[in-house]
Parts: C-alpha cells; sequence; structure tokens
C-alpha cells in the first residue's frame, strides 16, 4: 500500500473542486485533486489524478487525516494530508463523516404579509418539521414560508392555510412574528404551495475535512444553473480562504471554520431567497384561474385585511412547539 503527502486532496474536480484546488495551490499550498472520470484540464501548482474516485476517509484521533482512493484498474492507494475537500458531489461517499442529516426538502408554502417593522435580510428559522424563512419581498410586504419534509406533504395539500399556520405554531420566532401580521391583499397574500428539492447538510465540515459543491448543499433544478454555480464557487472560494489562514498559521481551526460554515449557510439562504422570488415574478404573470408557475393547483383565497390565522391555532400533530 502506497502513501503519499500533501497539504490539501481535494475528491471532485466539479466547478467547487476545480476552484477550491487552484485557490488553495495559488496560496503556495500542495495540493492533489482526484476525479473519478476524465478531468477536463491541467491546473497551475495542481497534482490532477483522473479517473480515481475516492472511497473513503483516513482518521486517526477523531481528525480526518487523509483519504483512500482507486485508480481505475489500479489497487486502492492511501493519500495523507492536513486538510480534505470534499467536492464529490451530492452522492459522495465521503459526505457521511462530516454532515448529519440533510436539511429538509419536499414542499414549500409560503405568503406574503404586512407587519410593523418588517424584517432586516433573509432569516431561517429550523423546526420540527423543516424550516422557515422569513425575508424582504418588497412594496412593504415580508414572505413568510415553510419548507417541510416530503411525509408532511399530505397536510399542506388538504389545507395549506391551516398547514401553514400550525407550522408557525411549532417554530417559537416565526409564532411571534405573525402575531401583529396580516395577510398581505391580493395575489401576494395568496398561500403559494410548490416543490422544493434544495438541501444543506446540518454540518459542513469537522477537524480535518471540508465540504463544497453538492457535498454540503445545492438548490433545486428548478433553479437557473447560475444559481447552483453561484453558490459552489461561492462556497469553494470561503473553504479556500480558510484552509490557507489554517495551514499558515495565521487562523485557528474552529474559528476559521466556524466562519466558513456561517457565510456559506447565509450564501445559501440568501440564493433561497432569490429563487422564491424568481417564481413569484412567474407566477404573478399567470393568468386568472390558472395554476401559477410551478406550484401545485389548489390555491386558498387570502383573507383581505384579517389578522393570519382567524381563531385559534394550533400545532399540527406530530408537531411539537
Amino acid at each position: 500500500m502506497s502513501s503519499e503527502r500533501y497539504d490539501v486532496v481535494v475528491a471532485g474536480a466539479g466547478p467547487a473542486g476545480l476552484l477550491a484546488a487552484a485557490l488553495v495551490a495559488g496560496r503556495g499550498h500542495r495540493v492533489l485533486l482526484l476525479e473519478r472520470g476524465p478531468c477536463p484540464g491541467a491546473l497551475p501548482g495542481v497534482v490532477v489524478r483522473e479517473r480515481s474516485a475516492a472511497v473513503n476517509v483516513v482518521i486517526e484521533n477523531e481528525r480526518v487525516a487523509g483519504l483512500r482512493h482507486r485508480p481505475e484498474g489500479e489497487p486502492a492507494r492511501t493519500v495523507r494530508a492536513r486538510y480534505v475537500v470534499d467536492a464529490s458531489g451530492g452522492d459522495s461517499p465521503l459526505r457521511r463523516h462530516v454532515a448529519g442529516a440533510r436539511g429538509s426538502s419536499g414542499l414549500a408554502v409560503y405568503a406574503c404579509f404586512t407587519a410593523g417593522g418588517g424584517v432586516a435580510g433573509p432569516r431561517r428559522f429550523p423546526f420540527d418539521g423543516g424550516w422557515f424563512w422569513i425575508a424582504p419581498a418588497g412594496d412593504g410586504l415580508t414572505r413568510v414560508g415553510a419548507v417541510v419534509r416530503p411525509d408532511l406533504a399530505g397536510l399542506v395539500r388538504a389545507d395549506p392555510g391551516r398547514a401553514l399556520s400550525g407550522f408557525a405554531e411549532a417554530c417559537p420566532p416565526v409564532r411571534h412574528f405573525l402575531a401583529g401580521a396580516t395577510r398581505a391583499r391580493g395575489g401576494p397574500g395568496l398561500i403559494r404551495v410548490r416543490p422544493h428539492w434544495s438541501y444543506a447538510d446540518d454540518r459542513l465540515w469537522r477537524p480535518g475535512m471540508v465540504l463544497v459543491g453538492d457535498a454540503a448543499c445545492a438548490v433545486g433544478p428548478q433553479s437557473p444553473p447560475s444559481r447552483g454555480m453561484h453558490l459552489a464557487c461561492r462556497g469553494a472560494g470561503l473553504a479556500a480562504g480558510a484552509l490557507d489562514g489554517f495551514l499558515r498559521g495565521a487562523a485557528d481551526e474552529a474559528a476559521a471554520f466556524a466562519e466558513f460554515e456561517r457565510r456559506y449557510r447565509t450564501a445559501y439562504d440568501e440564493i433561497l431567497h432569490d429563487e422564491v422570488l424568481h417564481d413569484d415574478a412567474l407566477n404573478h404573470g399567470a393568468p386568472d384561474g390558472a395554476a401559477p408557475h410551478g406550484e401545485v393547483p389548489h390555491c386558498e383565497e387570502p383573507h383581505e385585511g384579517l389578522p393570519f390565522g382567524d381563531g385559534p391555532r394550533s400545532p399540527l400533530p406530530g408537531l411539537s412547539r
């Protein structure tokens, strides 16, 4: 069994892997890039091994210290590195060593509200059934929506208004925000439902290893490809900065990668917000009575001028407050 040593080994030569490898090598570190298929080309300062699939990581004293890869038609090899970057996609065999559960994906249910003070920038809140977002929607409106697990889709389809209200009861920050909110008038106040396939892992790094690209998070196929590319490249750039600081001894590992994860999640949340705005721009052009673009054809009529959730509200079955 042969063993090599590098500062960083990158698994995957997609946009995130290529950019991360190039940026880290450009800062003077020794980088190995592994790609299970043909590699699109050479990178200055990067050792590239194509047709070599990453199969597992090497862990020593709770720290990732390298990985095992299998060149096509050859026995598996071990490469040791100060850091491993997993950019090998959503089906990565390595990400399980870092990530917990993936962020909820399934259906998005949302509407616009008026509320005193509004919000500054998109905010995200987890709850038992998935996660909520609250974000400015323009014209003094605030968009509030939940992305819920696929197993809750039946509740959403049966009664979107009650579902959104029940989900809010299970998420205290959203419940508090909506206590003084009123559903918007007209089209923006309609409760909309559409498929949602975006995801993000619970954790994006651990000592010795970091996730970027689709191994970490991705926006759904309904989004323009440029948004997914932007997110992948943003993650690669943030990871490269954290890696350089750590490898040079200029930054504490935990602090550097906690900041990487915070900024990467912020980029993900902003793209999700833009994705909903993009869908709404298309939806507003739908003819009266037609199912808006990408939505489940149902749509409850808005209660104009009434507070959200007429009457008592309670969490839906299976959700905790």
